[in-house]
C-alpha cells in the first residue's frame, strides 16, 4: 500500500469533476473539471478551455515536450469538439477538429507527435497524424465498444489511451479490460487483450513498464508489474472516491477522483507516494 495525502478538492455541485491529470516538468498539476469546461493548475489557475460555450466537456489531456497542454473537448458544436492546446496562460486553440458526435475521453501521444483520441461512446480510437488538424477513424473493432447504454460504466467503452514499447494501449471500461493495440507504420495492427476482470478508466505507465490503473467503479488504484502482479495501492480509505487517471511522478503517483461513482460524490486529487521507475510517457517536440 502507498502513503496517501489529498492534494485539493473541488466542488461537485459545480460541475468540478476532476477528470484527468497532468503533471508538468516544474511540478505543475493539471486537471481536467469535466463539466466545468476547465483545467485547474495546482499554482491556483483554473481556465476555461473554451469561452462561452455553455455544452463543453473536458475530457482528456495530455502535454508535449515544451509543456503545453492539451484537452480533449466534446461538444455539439462542429467549432468546438476536438482538441484543444493551452498556447499561453488563458489562452486555448483548437489543434484538432473533430466530429460532433465522437463521445471524446483519453488522448496521448506517440514519439513523432501523432495524436490519439478514445471515442468512448462509438468504441472507436480516432487519430490525428502531424500536420493534419481533423481527428479521424483509426480504428473500430467490437473489443472497443461499450455494452449498454444504461449506466456510466457499461456506457463506456475504448477509455484510457497510453503509448507504451511502442505500442498503443487501451482500457475498456464496459468491458473491463486492458489491451495492446500494435501501430504498423501509422496503421492499426494486432489488437491483443492483456488482462480482463478490471473495468479501469485512465492509467499509465512508468519507465519499467509497471502499470498503474485507475479503476472508478471499485475506488481503488491498482498497480501490474510486466510479470502480472497485481497489488491493490490505494483505496476509498486513501481519500478515493471514483478515480479516473494517474500521471507518475518521481515518488510516486498523482490520481484525480471524478466523484461521480464514488459514495462520498467529492472530486479531488490524492498524492501517493511509494517507489515507482519515473515517467514513461512519449512527450513529442511539437510545431509552433
Amino acid at each position: 500500500m502507498a502513503n496517501s495525502k489529498i492534494l485539493n478538492t473541488f466542488d461537485h455541485s459545480a460541475g468540478e469533476l476532476a477528470e484527468n491529470v497532468v503533471v508538468l516538468a516544474d511540478g505543475t498539476i493539471c486537471a481536467t473539471l469535466l463539466l466545468a469546461g476547465a483545467v485547474w493548475l495546482s499554482s491556483g489557475e483554473q481556465e476555461q478551455v473554451v469561452a462561452d460555450h455553455a455544452d463543453a466537456i473536458v475530457v482528456g489531456l495530455a502535454s508535449d515536450a515544451d509543456d503545453r497542454l492539451y484537452a480533449a473537448v466534446r461538444s455539439t458544436s462542429d467549432t468546438v469538439a476536438g482538441i484543444w492546446r493551452r498556447e499561453a496562460p488563458h489562452r486555448w486553440i483548437r489543434f484538432a477538429a473533430a466530429e460532433p458526435r465522437a463521445g471524446l475521453n483519453g488522448i496521448t501521444f506517440t514519439e513523432d507527435g501523432t495524436l490519439f483520441a478514445a471515442d468512448s461512446v462509438h468504441g472507436e480510437i480516432l487519430c490525428c497524424p502531424p500536420g493534419d488538424d481533423t481527428l479521424r477513424l483509426w480504428l473500430a473493432d467490437e473489443r472497443l465498444t461499450p455494452t449498454s447504454p444504461d449506466d456510466p460504466v457499461s456506457s463506456t467503452g475504448v477509455n484510457g489511451l497510453k503509448v507504451w514499447d511502442g505500442d498503443l494501449w487501451a482500457t475498456n471500461t464496459a468491458q473491463g479490460t486492458v489491451l495492446r493495440i500494435g501501430i504498423d507504420d501509422g496503421r492499426a495492427g494486432e489488437l491483443t487483450r492483456v488482462h480482463t476482470g478490471i473495468p479501469a478508466d485512465d492509467f499509465a505507465f512508468d519507465s519499467a513498464g509497471t502499470l498503474y490503473l485507475a479503476v472508478h467503479p471499485r475506488d481503488t488504484v491498482l498497480r501490474i508489474t510486466p510479470d502480472g502482479a497485481m497489488t491493490v495501492l490505494a483505496t476509498e480509505a486513501d481519500g478515493l472516491d471514483g478515480p479516473t487517471a494517474i500521471a507518475v511522478i518521481d515518488d510516486g503517483l498523482v490520481v484525480t477522483s471524478l466523484g461521480m461513482l464514488g459514495s462520498r460524490h467529492e472530486p479531488n486529487i490524492v498524492r501517493l507516494t511509494l517507489d515507482v521507475a519515473g515517467p514513461a510517457l512519449p512527450r513529442p517536440r511539437m510545431p509552433r
